[in-house]
């Protein structure tokens, strides 16, 4: 006899998708399961914190370190390129505006002439 497959959990999934269904099963039971005491949960939370406040450390120093070999930062180039874009578009609006001035004038020495 063959035993049937478990309710909904297999039946045509790969093993990449089961195993994957199983590990996030399995993760929410361990969370489920640290959270349930108050001073675990507390600890969780003051090691994610102490993740993100190593991370703001970590791009505090990148940035330190770019300005020491003054190198732009990521949001430098980011404001530069939209300034650059920005003069791009004031020159085009300008060299069209001159050239329209280029036209009446020429319009006019031909009228004169």
């Amino acid at each position: 006899m063959t035993a049937a497959p478990e309710s909904g959990a297999g039946c045509g999934m790969s093993i990449k998708d089961k195993m994957k269904s199983e590990g996030l099963k399995m993760g929410m039971k361990a969370m489920g399961k640290i959270m349930e005491s108050p001073e675990r949960a507390e600890k969780v939370m003051k090691a994610v914190q102490g993740v993100q406040q190593a991370r703001e450390r970590v791009d505090e120093t990148t940035a330190r370190l770019l300005n020491a070999g003054q190198l732009p930062s990521r949001e430098d180039v980011k404001d530069l390129t939209r300034q650059a874009g920005k003069l791009r578009r004031q020159s085009k609006k300008i060299s069209a505006l001159l050239d329209d001035i280029d036209e009446v004038l020429d319009d006019r020495a031909n009228a004169d002439a």
